[in-house]
């Protein structure tokens, strides 16, 4: 009797990457461009593909949907530079290419890569960096675009040189596929690993995150109170002495406590500076004690591990 399937994480392994790629998208290129449905359609078509062709990968999709969101970024910055005259349909096809040549070269080794997918492990550092060479010449070809029209100035047909140089990159992605497979593996197996480290760190974070709540919303509540029973002004709020609101004082005693200060609250009179004095060096000490204990705790953790 088989075991019934459980559809749920299958359908998260797919739903969550392309969650995030749709948000890359949406920053990208915009929610409205024939470039943004391209991204999220591809995405998700190849996300689908990969999984049917190697159920076993786990954290393959995950890996490729990262991916594709780094390429997603690299190509906006790329067509910005260079190509931003380039017919929206030229776009689609040239941010399309690579993704589908990649597709085409798993199918053709999809020996080879069901066989590094259905047994992941992390490889050593020179396996790791071997795998990651096929970067190279991938910057190479932009980096030679980048060079041709600085020197020749505006290229004569734009969309033929922008398909040329995604089929060029299209190509070193479909020779290079397996390559490029090892490389999501490994970096599916990395998430895996952090994320399982984190998890081991969610009670002393939580711990560390309440108190780090309290330290504000008592110094906001003090920073309130002193702007509104008092008759001095304590508080410039975009140039204006005013009292603050209760989420202003939240606001201002977070931007304090993490040292950031973006500078539309300040601190007017003393004993608000004081106070903001104050809520700096707790930050500061609860930082430092904070990290110090996550640390020791992770220690703790790996010890008893393997004293098991």
């Amino acid at each position: 009797m088989t075991k019934p399937r459980h559809w749920v994480p299958e359908l998260a392994r797919v739903a969550l990457p392309l969650a995030f790629v749709s948000l890359v998208a949406a920053a990208v290129a915009g929610i409205t461009t024939p470039l943004f449905f391209a991204m999220v359609l591809s995405a998700g078509l190849v996300i689908a593909v990969i999984q049917a062709l190697f159920p076993a990968g786990r954290l393959f999709p995950i890996a490729f949907a990262s991916l594709i969101a780094v390429y997603a970024a690299i190509f906006s910055l790329f067509v910005e530079e260079i190509f931003g005259g380039v017919n929206a349909a030229i776009l689609v096809v040239g941010f399309c290419l690579p993704i589908f040549f990649f597709v085409g070269g798993c199918w053709l080794r999809r020996g080879q890569v069901r066989a590094v997918v259905a047994h992941p492990a992390i490889r050593s550092e020179r396996r790791l960096m071997a795998a990651v060479v096929w970067l190279v010449p991938v910057f190479f070809v932009g980096a030679a675009v980048i060079l041709l029209s600085r020197t020749a100035g505006t290229l004569a047909n734009m969309d033929m040189v922008f398909l040329g140089a995604m089929s060029i990159i299209g190509l070193i992605v479909l020779i290079v596929s397996r390559d490029v497979a090892i490389f999501l593996v490994d970096a599916g197996l990395l998430f895996e690993e952090f994320f399982s480290r984190v998890l081991r760190l969610v009670i002393p974070a939580f711990a560390f995150l309440t108190f780090y709540s309290l330290i504000v919303i008592l110094f906001a509540s003090a920073y309130r109170i002193i702007s509104v029973y008092t008759s001095e002004p304590h508080f410039s709020v975009g140039g204006a002495l005013r009292p603050l609101s209760f989420s202003e004082a939240i606001y201002f005693s977070i931007g304090t406590i993490s040292t950031v200060g973006y500078g539309d609250i300040l601190p007017y009179g003393n004993l608000a500076r004081v106070l903001a004095c104050l809520e700096v060096i707790c930050g500061i000490m609860l930082l430092l004690f904070g990290v110090s204990e996550l640390l020791e705790y992770a220690r703790e953790h790996r010890r008893n591990r393997r004293s098991e």
